[in-house]
C-alpha cells in the first residue's frame, strides 16, 4: 500500500472519494487480494482527512466485499466472489448513498426483521439475543463501548428471522453505519438509551409479540438515527 499513490481529497463527503479511489485501485489490480492497506493513521495522512472519515470509508468497502479487517492484523484488499453483503451493498449503491439514505434503509428493514424474529425465534435463538443484551449491560457498567455487541445483537435478531437474505442485508447495513455508530455510542447516555431500546426489543421477541417487536425496533432505530444525525451536526468536519 505504501507504494500506491493516492491524492488528498476534500473533507466534505470525503469518505466517498476515499471509497472511489481504493475501489479503483482494487479493481485495477494495483491493490491485489491479500495486500495489506496502510494503517488508519497513515491513510488519514495520505488522504488529508480524519481517522473517523477513513473508518467510515473502510466500513463501506467492507460492506462492498472489497476489503476485510482482521483483528490485530489490519485491513486487506480482497475481491468479492460470492453472494454476500457485497450484493446488497451494490444494490443500495453504498459508495454513493448518503448517511440519511443509509439510516432510512435501516428504518425500513429492521422493524420488519424484528417482527419476523418474534414469530420465528427458537429458544436457542432467544438465548442468543438475550446474551448480547447482558454483555452490553456489563460493558456499560464498566464504562466501555459496546459497538461490537450492538452489531451482534442485531445480527442475532436477523438470524432469528429465518431469512438468510435479511441476515446479509443487516450485516451490510451495520457495516455501512459502523463509523457513525462508533462515534455516536461513545457517551454513557447514548449507550444507556441504546441498551434500553434493545431490552424492549428483546422482551417483545421473547413474548413472541410481532407487533410489539416491530414497534420497539422502529422506536429504537429512530432514537439511534437522531443520535447519529445529532452527532454529525456537531461534528460537520466528518
Amino acid at each position: 500500500m505504501e507504494t500506491v499513490k493516492v491524492r488528498p481529497t476534500r473533507k466534505v463527503r470525503a469518505y466517498e472519494e476515499i471509497v472511489r479511489q481504493l475501489e479503483s485501485l482494487i479493481q485495477k489490480g494495483k491493490l491485489k487480494p491479500g495486500d495489506r492497506l496502510a494503517s488508519e493513521r497513515d491513510l488519514a495522512d495520505q488522504f488529508g482527512v480524519s481517522r473517523v472519515t477513513v473508518r467510515q470509508a473502510l466500513s463501506v468497502l467492507r460492506a462492498m466485499g472489497l476489503v476485510e479487517s482482521l483483528v490485530g492484523d489490519g485491513t486487506f484488499a480482497r475481491r468479492s466472489e460470492s453472494l454476500t453483503v457485497a450484493v446488497m451493498a451494490s444494490y443500495v449503491n453504498a459508495a454513493k448513498s448518503t448517511l440519511l439514505q443509509q439510516l432510512e434503509l435501516r428504518r425500513v428493514i429492521e422493524p420488519e426483521v424484528a417482527r419476523l424474529a418474534a414469530e420465528r425465534a427458537t429458544p436457542a435463538q432467544l438465548r442468543e439475543i438475550f446474551k448480547y443484551t447482558q454483555l452490553q449491560q456489563r460493558r456499560l457498567e464498566a464504562g466501555l463501548s459496546f459497538v461490537e455487541e450492538d452489531s451482534a445483537f442485531h445480527l442475532a435478531i436477523a438470524k432469528s428471522s429465518g431469512n438468510d437474505l435479511l441476515v446479509r442485508m443487516i450485516q451490510g447495513i451495520h457495516e455501512l453505519l459502523r463509523g457513525s455508530r462508533e462515534e455516536s455510542l461513545r457517551s454513557h447516555d447514548a449507550m444507556e438509551r441504546s441498551l434500553v431500546g434493545h431490552q424492549r426489543i428483546t422482551d417483545a421477541i421473547r413474548l413472541h409479540d410481532p407487533r410489539a417487536a416491530h414497534r420497539a425496533m422502529l422506536r429504537h432505530v429512530l432514537e439511534i438515527e437522531m443520535t447519529i444525525t445529532d452527532w454529525y451536526e456537531h461534528h460537520p468536519e466528518h
